[in-house]
């Protein structure tokens, strides 16, 4: 095998399937309904907002991240308490609600992994 190949694919093993920090679970999008970056681009373009676009020097960055990691933990419990809630467009929300239905009657046995699978890229890509 060839070196560079040997170097990625232990690269990948130990960063990704062997780590603790990152398992393999933590790739997975299945029955998540988060699924892309779209949040953190949210979050990113309101801290640069708050910031001015990122004209700051880190005396006064780091006292907005400071602010914005107080945030943390009362979100958190407000999303485990069901009271708060993420704010979904119209077309996302269809698509999670297809993508549940789905995964629902794939863990219920009533569908394949194939079936699953072309379903859900019929969501994103509908046939012509």
């Amino acid at each position: 095998m060839d070196d560079r190949v040997e170097s990625l694919v232990s690269y990948v093993n130990d960063t990704w399937m062997s780590s603790r920090l990152w398992p393999p679970s933590s790739g997975c999008a299945f029955q998540s309904s988060i699924r892309t970056n779209n949040d953190v681009e949210g979050w990113h373009n309101r801290l640069n907002q708050a910031s001015r676009h990122g004209k700051l020097d880190l005396y006064k960055l780091a006292p907005l991240l400071y602010r914005e990691a107080q945030y943390v933990t009362l979100q958190a419990v407000l999303v485990s308490e069901n009271r708060l809630h993420r704010h979904q467009k119209k077309a996302y929300k269809r698509t999670q609600g297809l993508l549940s239905k789905y995964w629902s009657c794939y863990a219920a046995g009533e569908l394949t992994t194939a079936q699953l699978l072309r379903k859900c890229s019929y969501i994103y890509a509908p046939r012509l």
